[in-house]
């Protein structure tokens, strides 16, 4: 079977899979007891993706509504299903919790269907993956056109009986070390695809292009680069669970999904995510970064000095 091949049918499964999650989901949540709190997010604009974020209006949905958003956000795999307007750059994300009052049988059925959709997220991005970077948009383009690989990528959080769930925010900065040939590597094959961005001339983008690859050639061979990206903040669950006596921080990006067993969902206290403000952010022992020069904007190109 080729890659391809082997993307095509686990992406068909994963569809399926999660086709089934949703539909128990939406069941059970008509059945059961059950408590959903979800934060919407403002969505971010095209050519917005680098501006610097000073504050972050949060907008809180509940129960049923809360639940048809998070089946919304589960099965958004594909560009053509959201708005032109918002970025295919950024993440779409709904941090909250699901709480569901289940019995073993309902628990084994959710458990079951979130680790196969866990297990078929990771081998599509581990398919994808194998493929040489500069050949992976086409190799995407041409099995799956148009999917959201963030959205496919990002598996879904189970939890059991905890106490509370209390939910905030974290800056992350992305800093990657990358060679001179995976650069020009990258370059080359921006230059021989043929593409442009919309914004520019066809002729003006390979000038750019040839640019770039002279600046990076001429670096010497030990030189070392990073893609260093702007900060980026993102909703953080701290979940505590008084049995281990363990406090266990989550990304959330998804809503997580907690199923009360031997407790009662009203024994599971479920807090507000915060409005974001930039300057309300602490942030402890940084390490002093080494000094970088800025080589390519577009790319967040960066070179240690």
């Amino acid at each position: 079977m080729t890659n391809k091949q082997d993307l095509i049918n686990t992406f068909n499964e994963l569809e399926s899979q999660i086709n089934q999650f949703s539909l128990l989901l939406l069941e059970q949540s008509k059945q059961v007891p059950f408590t959903a709190h979800v934060f919407q997010l403002p969505s971010v604009i095209k050519g917005e993706e680098n501006n610097e974020i000073e504050q972050i209006a949060v907008e809180t949905v509940v129960s049923h509504d809360a639940v048809k958003e998070t089946i919304k956000l589960i099965n958004l795999l594909f560009l053509q299903n959201k708005s032109e307007e918002i970025s295919n750059k950024a993440a779409i994300r709904l941090p909250g919790a699901i709480c569901i009052q289940t019995n073993l049988q309902a628990y084994r059925d959710f458990n079951s269907l979130i680790s196969k959709i866990n297990e078929l997220k990771m081998h599509i991005k581990a398919i994808v993956t194998q493929v040489n970077e500069p050949h992976r948009f086409e190799f995407i383009r041409s099995s799956l056109h148009g999917l959201l690989t963030l959205n496919t990528y990002r598996t879904l959080t189970s939890l059991v009986d905890i106490d509370t769930i209390n939910f905030g925010w974290a800056n992350k900065k992305v800093i990657n070390k990358v060679t001179k040939e995976t650069v020009l590597d990258r370059l080359q094959a921006s230059l021989e695809s043929g593409r442009s961005p919309l914004h520019l001339p066809k002729e003006h983008w390979l000038l750019q292009l040839e640019n770039e690859i002279r600046l990076i050639d001429s670096l010497p061979h030990n030189a070392v680069l990073k893609i260093q990206r702007p900060v980026k903040v993102q909703p953080i669950a701290r979940v505590w669970d008084k049995e281990q006596q363990k406090q266990t921080q989550f990304a959330c990006a998804t809503p997580l999904f907690v199923f009360a067993l031997e407790k009662t969902v009203a024994e599971i206290k479920v807090g507000e995510l915060p409005d974001y403000h930039a300057n309300s952010i602490v942030i402890r022992n940084r390490p002093k970064a080494k000094a970088v020069e800025l080589l390519i904007p577009r790319l967040n190109l960066y070179i240690e000095r």
